[in-house]
């Protein structure tokens, strides 16, 4: 706040007014609220504490040196409603119930809290009882508007339905979460998926479709991750957490992909908290060729034989190649490095050197 903003409230209160920062545990410890929200105050004897900004785990907070009555502090709990965007007159009830879950959720995953449940004091949180699919969705246009949230919301619902609920956490990021009767949906709708693992593979079928629809709309590079179905009231911040770390290690180690799966990447997720120097001393004691992954060919060849579980049958069908050439590739890359990825322990450092040397060779 300038100082021409504060000498006029100083004026309006009659009485002196500092801005100060504050962290969390300081504000709780004064008596506010573990989760605060802009316009949120607290009566101390001497003076008045007014929250107006929130930045990750400090707050800045207006110092009013004076005792308030309830009109003054409703009026100066309006006044310091950010007036952006995010809450400009004509916002549906709807949004800002959605928009304030968002900002609590972000609010736990910044100081930590990723078990809370969802508080009795959220409008929407009898919505969250039923099992529920969610799906992360981060955009990344360049120099393009971001969609309001009344157009998400519309086109979303006609993709996935009108009991979808869309939670904004942070900007060009949403929460979608859908019905977990989607599932059935999909599955009847392909015979297939019921062979193999039917509710995994239908979670990617939506999550590709939620992808799709959203690019053909607004074009530019867009992410989506998707979870196993939940009970929002339980587990949401968790789920936002993870879905989040998904698609962060996603585009780490997998360029070019943009729907993501949590439980297709456990091994990524264990590869990324090994230090940097560990990884790059494994990386020069096994690389027995240290031009063994700059040919595009070999690194098909090996993603397209690890995403088929080591099936050659299958990895030469996804290729479009005869069973004979993936062989020759196979035994080629034995004799120039010694080892067989179709040994089991082989192929196990095979797939982490192919993970590690992704994420090296950008920087």
């Amino acid at each position: 706040m300038n100082k021409t903003k504060l000498q006029r409230l100083q004026q309006l209160v009659g009485a002196p007014v500092e801005v100060q920062t504050v962290s969390r545990t300081q504000w709780e410890q004064d008596g506010g609220s573990k989760y605060p929200e802009l316009g949120d105050g607290i009566q101390l004897a001497d003076r008045y504490l007014l929250l107006v900004r929130i930045d990750g785990t400090e707050l800045e907070v207006l110092q009013i040196h004076s005792s308030l009555t309830p009109l003054e502090k409703e009026l100066l709990k309006w006044a310091a409603q950010p007036a952006n965007p995010r809450n400009v007159a004509g916002t549906s009830d709807w949004e800002r119930q959605a928009r304030r879950l968002g900002d609590w959720i972000e609010q736990c995953i910044v100081t930590g809290d990723v078990r809370a449940e969802v508080p009795d004091r959220f409008e929407l949180r009898n919505r969250l009882f039923d099992g529920m699919i969610p799906f992360l969705l981060i955009s990344e246009q360049a120099d393009e508007r971001e969609p309001s949230y009344a157009e998400l919301d519309k086109v979303f619902r006609s993709f996935i339905s009108d009991e979808m609920l869309l939670v904004p956490i942070r900007e060009r990021e949403w929460l979608v979460l859908g019905s977990d009767r989607l599932l059935a949906e999909v599955e009847s709708a392909d015979e297939e998926v019921l062979e193999r693992d039917e509710t995994k593979e239908a979670l990617y079928s939506l999550a590709t479709g939620l992808h799709q629809m959203f690019t053909e709309q607004w074009g530019g590079e867009c992410h989506v991750a998707v979870g196993l179905p939940i009970i929002p009231a339980e587990s949401l911040v968790q789920t936002v957490a993870s879905l989040r770390e998904t698609v962060y290690l996603g585009r780490k180690f997998h360029v070019g992909m943009q729907v993501h799966l949590p439980w297709m990447i456990h091994l990524e997720r264990l590869l990324n908290g090994i230090p940097e120097a560990t990884r790059a001393r494994f990386m020069e004691e096994m690389m027995g060729r240290p031009d063994l992954f700059t040919e595009p060919e070999t690194i098909s060849t090996l993603d397209a034989f690890f995403a088929m579980d080591c099936n050659v049958s299958e990895t030469a069908k996804k290729l479009f190649i005869h069973r004979n050439t993936l062989l020759y590739r196979l035994d080629k890359l034995k004799q120039e490095t010694g080892l067989d990825v179709r040994s089991f322990n082989d192929a196990v450092l095979v797939r982490i050197m192919l993970l590690l040397y992704k994420v090296t060779k950008r920087k």
